[in-house]
């Protein structure tokens, strides 16, 4: 019991080691070549163990046979694996004539077929020793031979990592590079050292194949530390957690399971696992939002594009817009959300929407907008009063003072305009120092009285420029709907023609069309 123990120990443990890493290996992506050829090198390895301890367990006549069809085959095959993999892995197999590869690796596996055909040993000793409580081989000419063979094969990849990893440029790549290079120093040194010393009684047979042990913690440390084939798990894991889009999983009731950094990011949360969604949409897209979800819960279907705003937890609101999809995980459905940061495009888009239709300096409509609302206003039927005000001296203003006093000032009477006109009319920068206005009124009595109060207000209203004050004059033309005109550009053109008067005759003052006179005489 006390032997079948150290056998385990010795060969089993490693074997079962061997054949663990080689399925991760394999598990992390089975349709990848590299993945391949070194689930199969790590595999083969365990077999190196696992037949000798078939090997040490039955008769010591079995011992040829094994060595040289199953573990002799096996150590063959392991430098062909091993060659083809770190050209692959390295991207050297590029720079190979296309005939060549993957062939020129399998060169070493002929004697493998030759063993095979001949039924004859070729590369292994074939008498066999009892020494305590194992089978020891004879280190005869085609042992020698072949150790030596490996050996120089295995020197020669120790110098093509030094190589890579001096022309490698890519840090992660060096590191990489680095732990196989010293491992497979390590491993070279191990295989000469034991491989031809006969220690027999003391170290098991084979003593070298431990060095395999060293490549597989080797590669375990690579895998984990530098993501060295890196599994579909980790490069999915990775592109979440590097997404700059927000990504987070939700339940039924709008729990957040997880969240990627840019969710944290974008919600001013250092932790949301278990907060609800809900909590941090606006107000006004609340409900619409929720809705969108729980039908999207209801019929199972992925949608994108949908429009909402978050409220950050810094009390900050952000447009965005969210696709969504379905993810079973341990018999539960989540809904996937990819959540996308529109705020800066949609203002720009605001801003840009704003300024086709209003004047960047005061803000207020500009001409393209007047005549939309003019033309909405008019097909209503209600009195309405047109007027167009120019101002008085405003040349002079810009003389004195400079253009942004002017622009300041220009911005007072857009200010006012906006002020003192009644809610139910509205007003227009149409030109440099030129203004629009609309006024709705019941008789001709309470447009009278509208006028005069919203002049009577605007120049009162000086402009102050430093301890300067600059007064507020202005010609104001007026036409009336349907009165004068039922089309915009005659009531314009007939409220520009009374404020000509004014201008010629008295200036700061307002005046009505009259069909019968032309204008009336002009108030001030």
């Amino acid at each position: 019991m006390q032997e079948l123990l150290i056998y385990i120990c010795l060969y089993l443990l490693p074997a079962g080691m061997m054949f663990h890493l080689a399925l991760d290996v394999w598990g992390r992506n089975r349709r990848s070549t590299e993945h391949i050829l070194l689930g199969s090198y790590i595999f083969l390895y365990g077999t190196l163990f696992f037949f000798e301890f078939i090997r040490n367990q039955v008769d010591i006549s079995y011992s040829p046979f094994i060595t040289t069809y199953l573990f002799g085959n096996a150590g063959l095959l392991l430098l062909s694996l091993s060659l083809h993999f770190i050209f692959k892995v390295t991207h050297l197999y590029k720079r190979m004539a296309a005939y060549l590869y993957p062939w020129i690796f399998y060169v070493p596996a002929v004697p493998v077929l030759l063993t095979l055909l001949l039924q004859t040993n070729l590369t292994n000793s074939a008498a066999f020793e009892h020494v305590g409580l194992f089978h020891y081989p004879e280190y005869n000419t085609e042992y020698l031979m072949t150790m030596t063979i490996g050996n120089v094969f295995h020197f020669g990849i120790v110098l093509l990592l030094v190589y890579l990893y001096k022309t490698a440029r890519v840090p992660v790549q060096k590191r990489v590079l680095k732990t196989l290079m010293i491992v497979a120093g390590l491993v070279l040194i191990w295989d000469v050292i034991f491989g031809y010393l006969e220690i027999r009684g003391f170290l098991p047979p084979y003593p070298y194949i431990y060095g395999g042990i060293i490549w597989a913690f080797a590669l375990n440390i690579a895998m984990k530390k530098f993501d060295f084939l890196a599994s579909y798990s980790r490069r999915f894991s990775i592109l979440y957690d590097l997404n700059p889009s927000s990504i987070l999983l939700i339940d039924r009731k709008g729990r957040i399971d997880s969240a990627n950094p840019a969710t944290n990011k974008l919600l001013r949360y250092v932790k949301l696992t278990g907060h609800n969604l809900t909590d941090s949409l606006a107000e006004s897209f609340k409900e619409a939002t929720m809705s969108a979800l729980d039908e999207a819960f209801e019929t199972g279907g992925k949608f994108s594009g949908l429009e909402s705003k978050i409220v950050t937890a810094d009390g900050r609101e952000r447009f965005v817009l969210i696709d969504g999809d379905f993810l079973l995980i341990d018999q539960r459905i989540y809904l996937m959300l990819i959540i996308r940061d529109i705020h800066m495009m949609k203002e720009a888009r605001s801003t840009a929407e704003f300024l086709a239709y209003h004047d960047p300096l005061t803000k207020l409509p500009n001409r393209r907008r007047f005549y939309e609302k003019a033309e909405g206003a008019l097909a209503r039927k209600e009195n309405m009063a047109l007027l167009v005000f120019d101002l008085d001296g405003f040349k002079t203003i810009n003389d004195t003072y400079g253009h942004q006093v002017g622009d300041d000032f220009l911005v007072h009477i857009a200010d006012s305009l906006t002020e003192f006109i009644p809610p139910d009319g509205f007003a227009a920068r149409v030109g440099g120092d030129e203004f629009y206005g609309m006024i709705h009124y019941e008789n001709r009595e309470e447009l009278e009285s509208r006028v005069t109060f919203l002049t009577k207000e605007i120049r009162q209203r000086v402009f102050h420029y430093g301890t300067i004050d600059i007064p507020v004059r202005f010609s104001l033309g007026i036409s009336c709907f349907p009165e004068h005109g039922d089309e915009l550009e005659v009531l314009i053109a007939k409220a520009d023609e009374a404020m000509y008067v004014v201008k010629q005759e008295s200036r700061n003052g307002h005046s009505f069309w009259s069909s019968r006179t032309g204008v009336t005489t002009p108030s001030k």
